[in-house]
């Protein structure tokens, strides 16, 4: 039997959005001699996994959309036929369950809008869930910036630019139930502003520092030469930019999940040589 619903909390239901995530997969939908399913996890389940592209502990909830009739002197909703595959942007009745679809999980069943792929409200964990989850525990170091000379800079000499902070970090993995996924943050680049109006990507050489020691000739590829140092001091930003790539129960293969990116700012002094001729 499915429980009463109050035209409030149908109201609330309605308005509101599933959360997502760049580059998700959503949830698992397969087709059962019961009907279209979702295979999912609990958000109680959801957990960091040493154990990368498995299933892990907890409860399997399985969601499937019913059209529905209403009786409005009771409130009560109740299913018709078996479940259907949802058309976006329509009204359906959404039941969840672990072990009954006659014993609905808690805040099940509701009234949704189906607003896309996987789209499913209310307490299941989908494996964008756990990727964002995943990518979540990544700790990202914010940029610490060195330039050479590493004192003040001068107008005319080159600038090398670096990075010296971590920037390779290793594969994160989250499972709840059913439900997994990786991620792994490729470095990509960093980008430089110099306060001046002026910006470079640097894409090589973007952690080398010069070396006083070494007496063989030094060349950086991620160097910037001030032209003048009306301003000074600068204001110079080193923007890191990590390409974010996913494994999922959902898609397996390694693909796309989006970027993110650190910044960190440092104030940078910039001379004007003169000389004096007799």
């Amino acid at each position: 039997m499915y429980r009463c619903i109050s035209i409030a909390a149908i109201v609330v239901l309605l308005s509101g959005t599933a959360a997502s995530g760049e580059g998700s997969d959503g949830t698992e939908i397969v087709e059962t001699p019961n009907g279209l399913v979702v295979t999912a996890g609990t958000p109680e389940s959801l957990v960091l996994s040493s154990d990368p592209g498995r299933p892990g502990s907890g409860a399997t909830v399985y969601c499937s959309w019913y059209n529905f009739s209403v009786e409005f002197g009771e409130f009560l909703f109740d299913p018709i036929g078996d479940s259907v595959w949802p058309q976006v942007d329509s009204t359906y009745l959404l039941n969840c369950w672990t072990d009954s679809p006659t014993v609905s999980y808690p805040t099940y069943p509701t009234i949704t809008r189906y607003l896309g792929p996987g789209d499913v409200p209310g307490a299941v964990i989908s494996s964008a869930d756990a990727a964002r989850f995943a990518i979540a525990h990544i700790d990202f170091e914010q940029p610490a910036i060195e330039l050479s000379p590493p004192n003040r800079q001068v107008v005319g000499v080159p600038s090398w630019l670096a990075v010296t902070s971590r920037l390779d970090y290793d594969q994160v993995s989250a499972n709840a139930g059913p439900v997994w996924a990786t991620a792994w943050a490729s470095f990509g680049d960093v980008t430089w502003d110099f306060g001046n109006g002026a910006n470079q990507v640097c894409t090589q050489d973007f952690s080398k520092v010069w070396d006083p020691a070494n007496p063989l000739a030094q060349t950086s590829r991620c160097a910037y030469t001030y032209t003048n140092s009306s301003g000074s001091p600068f204001n110079v930003t080193a923007t890191v930019r990590w390409n974010i790539w996913q494994q999922t129960n959902t898609n397996p293969s390694w693909h796309w999940w989006g970027t993110i990116t650190r910044s960190s700012t440092a104030s940078v002094s910039v001379t004007q040589l003169q000389s004096a001729i007799r």
